[in-house]
C-alpha cells in the first residue's frame, strides 16, 4: 500500500489524483492534503479519506476540523507544507502545486529521502540546480507527471540518457493556435480558457496559449534528463496524441502515443513498478491523420525569449517565472490584455539583475520582489 501526501489536492491534477486513489484504493491511501481556498472540495475529500494532515489557510481550520475531527491542521502561513512533509516523511509526495511555491516542498521531500511525483514544473524551472544538488545526497526518485515528460520517460525505459540524440516535446498550440499575431490583440479571457484538447487549470491553459508552458517543459526536460538545450526541440502537434519523441544516436526513433488523458501519467507515476490496469477508450483507428508543424517563432515569440533566458542561467529564470505568474493573474482578472503578458515579462527582465547567487533564500526574496513590481507595473 503506497501512502501519498498530495500537495494541491483541489486543482486539476490533484483532483484527478484523488479520483485515482479512490478507484485504486487497494494500492493507495491518501495521508495528507494541501489546498488553497477550495474548502468545499477539501470537505468532500475528508468525508471519503482518512486524511491525517490538512494544510490550508488558517481561516479554514474550524471547518477542516469539523469535517475530520482528530486530524492535524497546519496553516499555510506558518510553513504548513514543510511541517506536513516532515511529519509524514515515510510517504510519497505528489507535488501538484501551481507556481514556484512548490520548490521548497520539493526540496524538503528530497531532503527526507521521499520520492517526488512532480506535476509542479516550476520547481525545476526556478530551482533546477538546487534540486539536482539535493538529489546527489538523497535516495529520492524524481518522477515527472507532465504528459510530455512522462512520455519521454516511457520512451527511455531500458535505454541510457547517453544514447539520446534529441528530445522532441509536442505542443497543441493552445487556444489561439489558429489566430494571427494581429488577431491576438483583442482576445478575451473566456476565449483563452477554451483549450482545444486538454482540460486543465486556468494558469496552465493560459501558459499553453502563450507557449510559456512549453518553455517550462524544455527547462524541465533539460534537468530531468540531463540533455542540453541544443538537443531539445518543441513542435506543434494539434491532435495531442503523440506526447513525446526520442531520437536515439543509433538512428532509432521512439514516439509515445496515447489519449489526452492526464490520469495516465498520474497513475503511471503513482504506481511505480507495479502493474495496474487502466481502462482507456483510445483507438488509433478513429483518430485519422496526425500532423506536425514547426513552431512559428513570430507567432509564439515568448518561446524564444524564454529559452534565451534559460540558457543564461542565473536569477533571470526566477524573474521570468514570477513575472509570468503575475501577468497571467492580471490577465485572468481583466487588468491587462493577452498580448501584454509578454510585455510585462520583458519589462521585469529588463528591470531586475540576473547575477545573484542561486540559493533557496535568494530565490524566495527575489520572487517576492518581482511579484510586487509586476503587480503594479503599468503596461
Amino acid at each position: 500500500m503506497k501512502r501519498i501526501t498530495l500537495l494541491g489536492a483541489t486543482g486539476s491534477i490533484g483532483s484527478q489524483a484523488v479520483e485515482l486513489i479512490e478507484e485504486y484504493n487497494q494500492h493507495f491511501t491518501l495521508e495528507a492534503i494541501s489546498a488553497n481556498t477550495n474548502i468545499t472540495k477539501v470537505e468532500a475529500i475528508l468525508k471519503k479519506h482518512d486524511v491525517k494532515i490538512v494544510v490550508m489557510a488558517k481561516k479554514y481550520e474550524s471547518r477542516v476540523k469539523k469535517a475530520k475531527p482528530g486530524c492535524t491542521f497546519y496553516p499555510l502561513e506558518s510553513d504548513g507544507l514543510i511541517r506536513c512533509i516532515k511529519d509524514l516523511s515515510d510517504t510519497v509526495v505528489l507535488n501538484a502545486l501551481v507556481g514556484s511555491v512548490g520548490l521548497e516542498a520539493t526540496l524538503e521531500g528530497i531532503k527526507n529521502n521521499q520520492d517526488i511525483l512532480l506535476a509542479n514544473k516550476e520547481s525545476l524551472v526556478v530551482g533546477g540546480p538546487l534540486i539536482l544538488s539535493a538529489l546527489e545526497h538523497s535516495t529520492s526518485k524524481l518522477i515527472p507527471i507532465d504528459s510530455e515528460h512522462a512520455a519521454l520517460r516511457e520512451c527511455l525505459k531500458g535505454r541510457s540518457v547517453q544514447d539520446i540524440e534529441k528530445l522532441v516535446i509536442t505542443a497543441s498550440g493552445g487556444s489561439f493556435r489558429n489566430l494571427s499575431v494581429a488577431e491576438l490583440e483583442n482576445v478575451t479571457v473566456d476565449d483563452a480558457l477554451k483549450h482545444p484538447n486538454w482540460s486543465m487549470g486556468k494558469k496552465i491553459t493560459i501558459d499553453s496559449a502563450t507557449m510559456m508552458n512549453k518553455v517550462f517543459e524544455v527547462i524541465e526536460a533539460h534537468y530531468l534528463f540531463g540533455v542540453s538545450y541544443d538537443r531539445i526541440e518543441a513542435i506543434i502537434h494539434k491532435e495531442s496524441i503523440v506526447h513525446g519523441i526520442v531520437h536515439f544516436k543509433d538512428g532509432n526513433v521512439l514516439a509515445h502515443i496515447g489519449p489526452s488523458d492526464m490520469r495516465i501519467p498520474i497513475l503511471s507515476a503513482m504506481k511505480g513498478d507495479d502493474s495496474l490496469r487502466y481502462h482507456s477508450a483510445f483507438d488509433l483507428l478513429t483518430k485519422g491523420s496526425l500532423h506536425f508543424e514547426k513552431l512559428d517563432r513570430r507567432r509564439y515569440s515568448l518561446f524564444d525569449l524564454g529559452i534565451a533566458v534559460a540558457r543564461k542561467n542565473g536569477m533571470h529564470v526566477v524573474t521570468m517565472n514570477a513575472a509570468n505568474e503575475i501577468a497571467v493573474e492580471r490577465f485572468l482578472n481583466h487588468e491587462i490584455r493577452f498580448v501584454d503578458i509578454e510585455r510585462l515579462i520583458v519589462r521585469c527582465l529588463d528591470h531586475f539583475e540576473n547575477h545573484i547567487p542561486l540559493t533557496l533564500e535568494n530565490i524566495k526574496k527575489h520572487d517576492e520582489s518581482v511579484r510586487a513590481y509586476a503587480r503594479h507595473l503599468e503596461i
